[in-house]
């Protein structure tokens, strides 16, 4: 469970940014639930802001540790070189820096990442053991330059640049158990996404409805929380079934069917034929069934898309109620729709600005002038607290101008 991400010199964000999931003392419980730690945060700011890349950082971090990424390619000559994924600002050659600390069996640790396209430069893990931090090893480049007494096999390894200690444990067969390695690379493998290096990717192809079919006729548990969720936005739609024909080489193909009720008679629509709306929920809904049945992390860029309004607070709702979301699963989200943030509220709220094209972000809570009580969107949409477009004002004005003048020189 994530307590607070930061990140430095990656892509528009040079000196850096942190989102933290921690309460302090002045949170209500109604938004707490008691907890120090909450489930759900929102990220939002005008286009090109930098929302995206809050949690492209954090899905490269995630995706990195546990080798879920390209990390090498080949020269003409078939010769292997390292070039991560990954974009420092304005092309610095300087490493771009992650950490995290996170919470696991009720355990705080921490960790560093610094990095370059070429590779690690430094790893650094900490663990909170009797309310001290302790560091239990680290590397820098291909040195282990310090450790515990049960990470000494490790130094009789050759480090890889593009491979992170914390996968180590999965490759190799060690006589130490190295649990503390085995508990991280658990907790950064709970994890889904829909960004990748270059920003969101959107899926609504039909071969992609077809093998989620397959997966909900083997989980109907999974396919009664789709359809409960689709119902509540769609009420044209009183069931989804799964069908299941053979092609042309005898294989048997499953796919959705949504049965729509009209004057006492059922009809049944092909994924095809349905809204766009319901074609996003179909296919992203198994990431947030997933991720509340076994734990995690879950990042949705532009999660508002094709969505309406009143369903967006309901879908959040599954993350910040205990009764829905047991194992405390997080959510990330960015949004453009305005009335998403008196739903998240100022502890759940992150907002992302820019300035001379550095990105910096920070949390409502932080802004004196909002209350719990009072609604946050007014002042969002007057400009008050930020993270809107600076220049929307007088658009269609300053788009005129130049066609009048135009009109003006010519008569």
């Amino acid at each position: 469970m994530i307590k607070r991400f930061g990140l430095k010199n990656f892509s528009s964000f040079k000196e850096g940014a942190e989102i933290s999931f921690e309460f302090d003392g002045n949170t209500p419980v109604s938004v707490s639930n008691g907890e120090s730690v909450g489930t759900v945060l929102g990220i939002k700011g005008a286009n090109g802001s930098g929302k995206t890349n809050i949690l492209k950082g954090l899905a490269f971090l995630y995706s990195f540790v546990t080798k879920r990424m390209t990390t090498k390619h080949k020269f003409q000559s078939n010769e292997e070189y390292v070039d991560l994924p990954i974009e420092s600002f304005f092309f610095s050659e300087e490493p771009s820096e992650f950490y995290i600390e996170l919470i696991s069996n009720g355990v705080t640790y921490y960790y560093e990442l610094d990095v370059t396209k070429k590779g690690i430069v430094r790893e650094l893990f900490v663990k909170e053991v009797d309310k001290k931090d302790v560091v239990f090893l680290e590397r820098m480049r291909n040195e282990i330059t310090y450790c515990d007494s049960q990470y000494e096999e490790l130094k009789s390894l050759k480090l890889k640049e593009d491979q992170s200690l914390l996968s180590l444990p999965s490759d190799f067969n060690f006589h130490g158990d190295m649990a503390d390695l085995v508990i991280l690379y658990k907790e950064f493998s709970l994890i889904m996404f829909n960004v990748g290096a270059h920003g969101m990717k959107t899926d609504t192809e039909d071969s992609t409805a077809d093998s989620l079919a397959t997966f909900y006729k083997a989980n109907p548990d999974a396919l009664e929380f789709v359809k409960s969720v689709i119902r509540s936005g769609d009420e044209g739609i009183c069931d989804i079934e799964i069908k299941t024909l053979k092609d042309g080489t005898g294989e048997d193909i499953d796919y959705p069917v949504f049965i729509h009720e009209h004057q006492g008679q059922r009809f049944g629509l092909l994924y095809s034929d349905e809204s766009m709306g319901t074609k996003v929920l179909f296919n992203n809904l198994l990431k947030y069934w997933l991720t509340l049945k076994n734990g995690g992390v879950l990042i949705f860029d532009e999660f508002d898309i094709h969505l309406h309004s009143m369903i967006l607070p309901e879908v959040i709702k599954l993350f910040t109620s205990p009764k829905t979301n047991p194992k405390k699963s997080q959510l990330i989200i960015t949004a453009h729709n305005t009335e998403i943030i008196d739903s998240l509220g100022r502890y759940r709220t992150i907002l992302v600005n820019k300035d001379k094209n550095e990105s910096y972000c920070y949390r409502l809570d932080s802004i004196s002038m909002l209350r719990n009580d009072r609604p946050i969107s007014p002042f969002y949409q007057k400009g008050k607290i930020g993270g809107v477009p600076k220049s929307v004002a007088g658009l269609s004005e300053r788009v005129a101008k130049p066609q009048v003048s135009s009109e003006v020189e010519r008569g």
